[in-house]
């Protein structure tokens, strides 16, 4: 069975009772028998059972096959991803890319698998937010503003020549799957994106970009907190100090 399977994609879920079934039933279409999907959910065991079963229901009809892992507590998204890439590459040994998308749905079914399917030889294939044909829609001038910083700095911090470091929707090779899993993990938040990124670019493998439709969430709530952000910004600033250490040995 594990044979048959080329492409993964890794969902990280908290408390995503509307949008994460949402997701699925516009996505389950354009997957075929050669796909997984793996949903890992931080939410606590009762609502993790109701998500379960909505996205069971969606999926019962479908080519793809379909694993939920469960965690009982919030563990952070990048320890989520994690906990997928580690799962995926034991299980489906022979697969040729693993995507992770969110499951709120500000990424869209059509560029979810534009890029699950898009001709590169790229071994990280990240969908933009800030090339020429990108747009994001329904977010705060706020919201903006912080995201514009961070994909302003942090690509300069690691020295990687990309617009949009901090986006989650992102297509791994087998290469770059092996290189990011075989590291220790620093974030378990959202920055742990950034770290993969700065792993994959430190392996001299070939990362691009392509534009994308960015939407904010329109079913439930943000499960990003404030102490999560600090956290993570934290994170970031010890990363890229050890970074730097580690080069002037």
């Amino acid at each position: 069975m594990t044979r048959e399977i080329a492409n993964v994609i890794l969902i990280p879920s908290y408390n995503e009772l509307e949008a994460l079934p949402d997701l699925l039933k516009k996505l389950e279409s354009g997957l075929t028998k050669r796909e997984c999907l793996i949903v890992v959910d931080d939410s606590e065991p009762k609502t993790s059972t109701k998500i379960k079963e909505s996205c069971l229901d969606i999926l019962k009809s479908s080519q793809c096959k379909f694993i939920f892992l469960t965690n009982g507590s919030k563990c952070g998204r990048g320890a989520a991803i994690r906990q997928g890439m580690i799962f995926a590459d034991h299980y489906f040994p022979n697969i040729e890319f693993l995507l992770e998308c969110d499951a709120d749905g500000s990424h869209r079914p059509e560029d979810i698998l534009m890029i699950l399917r898009f001709p590169s030889i790229a071994d990280l294939v990240i969908g933009s937010r800030y090339l020429e044909k990108s747009s994001i829609r329904g977010w705060s001038i706020s919201r903006r503003v912080f995201s514009f910083i961070l994909n302003k700095t942090i690509p300069r911090i690691f020295d990687i020549e990309i617009t949009d470091i901090t986006n989650g929707l992102r297509r791994y090779s087998r290469n770059a799957l092996k290189t990011v899993i075989r590291h220790p993990q620093v974030n378990s938040g959202f920055i742990y994106l950034s770290e993969q990124a700065a792993l994959i670019k430190d392996a001299n493998l070939l990362i691009s970009e392509v534009p994308i439709i960015f939407e904010n969430r329109v079913l439930g709530q943000s499960t990003v907190s404030s102490k999560e952000i600090l956290s993570s910004l934290i994170g970031i600033i010890g990363l890229a100090h050890s970074r730097l250490v580690a080069s002037r040995k």
